[in-house]
């Protein structure tokens, strides 16, 4: 029974290496099928991961942990992958098995990461999502794919930096051995500039304002999928680094609280702002999150563990909104006008890409809602009054931004393919697309049907991170 907590690894690498290997040699009338069968495996991986994956134990010599805060991360992101592959319209990607393999890599990269006790685990787990996001977004654009190699590289060197001066400050490379110096250690400059290369590798991996810069653009010129893993999957390992990494360093506040506090303003009501502004709706879409993620961000700032919980359900709310929201949306990303009477041309695609913008602006009673609900919560517990007012300032930035799309989508009647400026919407939806859609809209909408017990694992798998 020990090891059977360790089957949805094997499962998603074991599922990724034969797609890999097969896609070229599986004749065309199985491939139709090659997404059907790897969601079915992720949705077997997901359910073990909830049977077995509440265990407490160790593996490798310490080196992996399974507790609540790993089964909780974990979960969350075999649920994203599944959603993610069969909600993909694949006449829109460039390669079925690449594409297929890469939400599964980026998958096992957070899981890599959540039950990572050591810096250098945390360190794998990130590379490994984001070398996935790589691969996806070169076999459309091989330009864009080499601009996020650098960013990547330059979040990745900025992250290592801030980790070896923290190993080299501590003399530990265990996060829990982090902890406990720290609680006998007064903040030092020599902990405090880390931590903030740190914050600024994090945030940039993550595209958080006002690193944003950096992937958005990236993500805005790739495929459907490679979006999705960009502002999703990605970000969810990113985020998932950065609550370990600050759960580390709890002991000692006034190392990242300052830095997180401005950080999480900029991004809450800078995203609003900026999906105010813009009009098309995958960048609209990519600045929804970068706002959401700043709540994110803010309850990780509060240092106490009703924060980092709260926080942990929002990330599990963002992340499937933030990796289906640009699949579901599909070909009709050139601008306005692409989904322009949607609603009417393809309802169910439609209802999918309403909820995931609404979501991700934090309108009831969806998923992003109810997790922007629990941080405000957390953040008034806590005393951050003008965070919190920052927050509902963006909040409601976001949703003129949101209620504007819905508008194009349903009020404004539906134009002719030839006056949309570029190919049809899409081939008409295949059954896998549409069941895809409607789970995906039933998570969304039914997330806080849910919410007490979603949040109670969330907040049990901050307590395992040694939060009080």
């Amino acid at each position: 029974m020990r090891y059977v907590a360790l089957l949805p690894e094997a499962l998603v690498v074991f599922t990724a290496l034969l797609v890999v290997g097969m896609g070229r040699l599986v004749p065309s009338v199985g491939r139709r099928y090659m997404a059907w069968a790897v969601a079915i495996v992720l949705l077997i991986a997901f359910g073990v991961e909830l049977w077995a994956g509440g265990v407490l134990t160790t593996y490798f010599d310490g080196t992996l942990v399974q507790d609540r805060f790993a089964l909780f991360a974990k979960a969350a992101a075999l649920g994203i992958a599944m959603i993610a592959i069969a909600s993909t319209d694949w006449s829109a990607e460039d390669s079925l098995h690449f594409g297929v393999a890469m939400p599964l890599v980026a998958a096992f990269g957070v899981m890599v990461a959540a039950s990572a006790t050591d810096m250098v685990g945390l360190w794998a787990g990130l590379e490994l999502a984001a070398a996935s996001a790589v691969v996806i977004v070169a076999l459309r654009r091989p330009d864009l794919g080499l601009r996020l190699l650098l960013v990547g590289g330059v979040a990745s060197a900025l992250l290592l930096v801030g980790l070896a001066f923290v190993y080299g400050s501590t003399g530990n490379g265990n996060l829990s051995a982090i902890h406990d110096v720290l609680l006998n250690r007064m903040p030092t400059i020599a902990l405090a500039i880390p931590t903030l290369l740190m914050l600024g590798g994090v945030s940039l991996r993550a595209g958080l304002a006002p690193f944003h810069i950096g992937p958005l653009p990236i993500g805005l010129g790739a495929s459907p999928l490679g979006a999705g893993l960009v502002f999703g999957l990605v970000t969810v390992a990113a985020a998932i680094v950065g609550i370990k990494l600050f759960a580390a360093l709890t002991p000692a506040p006034a190392l990242f609280t300052p830095a997180a506090y401005v950080v999480a303003a900029l991004a809450m009501v800078g995203g609003g702002a900026a999906a105010l502004a813009v009009r098309s709706p995958r960048p609209r879409m990519a600045y929804l999150a970068v706002s959401q993620l700043g709540w994110v961000t803010a309850g990780v700032a509060t240092h106490y563990r009703s924060g980092f919980a709260s926080s942990l359900f929002l990330l599990a709310a963002f992340g499937v909104a933030a990796t289906c929201g640009p699949v579901v949306l599909g070909r009709a990303d050139a601008g306005e006008t692409a989904i322009t009477g949607l609603g009417a041309v393809r309802p169910l695609r439609a209802a999918a890409l309403a909820l995931a913008i609404l979501s991700l602006a934090g309108a009831p009673p969806l998923a992003g809602f109810f997790g922007e609900l629990s941080v405000a919560a957390a953040l008034a517990q806590s005393g951050n009054f003008i965070l919190l007012g920052l927050g509902l300032l963006g909040a409601v930035l976001s949703l003129v931004a949101a209620i504007g799309t819905l508008r194009v989508l349903y009020i404004q009647g539906p134009i002719e393919d030839s006056r949309r400026g570029g190919a049809p919407l899409a081939p008409a939806m295949t059954s896998l697309v549409t069941v895809g859609a409607l789970v995906f809209s039933v998570v969304i909408a039914g997330y806080g049907l849910f919410g007490q017990p979603i949040l109670g694992l969330a907040d049990q798998g901050a307590e395992a991170l040694g939060l009080r």
